[in-house]
């Protein structure tokens, strides 16, 4: 079925980060490789070493094919539709350098060396302190992630990749040796790359204990685009900068993802402090006319009490609430739409934990229409199977796809290739497809279905071709 992926524009949490005008100035390599270059204010007046974030785009921002500055920068603006670098482009400051290279056309993925030569160019040509390099990137740049790490572990500070669109097993044991820390993300309803891509990965590494172990927030109900919350609504920032090559932070910095995951709760040895639990309870569907909901929060300290409760909106319409600073919390004057609500508690040791919670409210005007008579259309059902693995040179498969509506019938079908390196596709427009030309590495594809009243639904899969 077709999930719809909701952007939260939430409150950012790290405290570092302030909002003001910011530019960013597009930098090619002698090679030719573009990106975008962020300097931090006040680099100019000084001579001070800053750390640098690498952000690596998804597969939407690629740039052109061509080595020729001159075009390479006209198609840098791209870099900046999403994540870290839109966020700069909309007047946000870092405290750090942050570079996002743009990865050409002509690139399946994001190969090591290609990241490496960008890494190894800021270096000479900036003031870089080279033990507080971070790497991170979104989608197929979080696929870039995991190799640029798997493969040059040795640079980095700390690594967040993002609904990644693959992983390194191989390379697991090689990011483990170095104990590099790891925070990825995915989100638990992702239909475009399994959030096991992720958990396989993280595993993968733990598997061979390294200090710190390696940790995943998965965002349950959320799909692929969970950049915007995994950026803004943890503190994933200031969890990146409080790391240092050769030297591992103390437990009572770590990195806290405000989801109650217990890969975030500090011990207690030597009386630091427990953060606090948390809990809005589930997100909720009303259907107009019910407009407002009363919500009892829960929260508990383990070595010690909470202090105060506080609820805000952070996406939708306008509401109003009511004892916004209770434990319970009134919401209303709702209109139809996704609202994101956040309740914060803080113990008396000033530890603060979030919880977040969706409201959807409904419009029930197509279900109760004063003349009766039409119903509201079933969306049809869309399958094309498993997860596929082909061996080189087995390069090409046939895929039969599977649909059905309940309340009329099947009119179209439509196979397109989502993520990946090339490949054919016949009988794109049929229910069973043949694809061949592949190459190794992995692929992610859609099947998409349409019935006869125009409802769509959409089923993804992913082929991994091993060498």
């Amino acid at each position: 079925m077709i999930r719809k992926l909701f952007l939260i524009p939430a409150v950012i949490i790290a405290a570092s980060i302030t909002i003001a005008h910011a530019q960013q100035t597009g930098k090619v390599t002698p090679s030719g490789i573009g990106y975008l270059e962020y300097l931090p204010q006040g680099y100019h007046s000084n001579k001070n070493k800053y750390p640098v974030v690498i952000a690596l785009h998804g597969i939407k921002e690629k740039g052109v094919a061509s080595n020729d500055p001159a075009k390479v920068k006209a198609s840098l603006p791209k870099v900046a539709n999403v994540g870290l670098p839109k966020y700069v482009k909309n007047g946000q400051q870092y405290p750090f350098i942050l570079i996002s290279p743009q990865l050409k056309s002509n690139y399946g993925t994001w190969p090591a060396s290609y990241v490496m030569e960008v890494v190894n160019h800021v270096k000479k040509t900036l003031r870089v302190d080279e033990k507080r390099i971070y790497l991170t990137g979104l989608s197929l740049g979080g696929f870039g992630v995991w190799t640029t790490a798997g493969a040059h572990p040795e640079v980095f500070a700390a690594i967040a990749p993002i609904c990644s669109g693959g992983n390194a097993i191989s390379k697991a044991p090689q990011i483990a040796s170095k104990n590099l820390p790891i925070w990825a993300f995915h989100g638990g309803s992702d239909k475009v790359v399994s959030h096991t891509v992720t958990t396989a990965m993280v595993n993968a590494i733990n598997a061979k204990k390294p200090s710190p172990l390696a940790k995943a927030t998965i965002f349950p109900g959320m799909g692929h685009t969970i950049w915007d919350k995994a950026y803004k609504q943890t503190n994933l920032i200031d969890w990146l900068l409080k790391h240092r090559k050769g030297s591992t932070p103390p437990k009572s910095d770590a990195g806290n993802d405000n989801s109650n995951s217990n890969d975030n709760k500090d011990d207690n040895k030597g009386g630091k402090n427990i953060h606090p639990f948390a809990d809005a309870g589930p997100d909720r569907v009303l259907t107009l006319p019910t407009n407002s909901i009363t919500i009892q929060g829960k929260a508990s300290d383990k070595d010690g009490k909470i202090v105060s409760y506080q609820w805000a909106k952070t996406y939708g319409n306008s509401a109003t609430l009511s004892g916004a600073n209770t434990s319970k919390v009134r919401i209303s004057n709702l209109k139809a739409g996704v609202y994101i609500f956040r309740l914060r508690v803080k113990d008396n040791n000033g530890a603060i934990k979030d919880d977040y919670f969706k409201i959807t409210v409904k419009d029930n005007k197509s279900s109760n229409s004063s003349q009766g008579s039409s119903k509201t259309n079933i969306a049809p059902n869309a399958s094309a199977g498993p997860d596929r693995v082909l061996r080189w040179p087995s390069n090409s498969i046939t895929i039969q796809g599977k649909a059905s509506d309940r309340d009329g019938k099947i009119v179209s079908y439509a196979w397109h290739k989502t993520y990946g390196n090339r490949a054919t596709l016949s009988g794109a427009n049929t229910s069973k497809v043949k694809i061949s030309n592949l190459q190794k590495g992995v692929y992610i594809f859609r099947l998409r279905v349409r019935d006869n009243k125009g409802a769509v639904t959409d089923d993804y899969f992913k082929i991994t071709v091993k060498g």
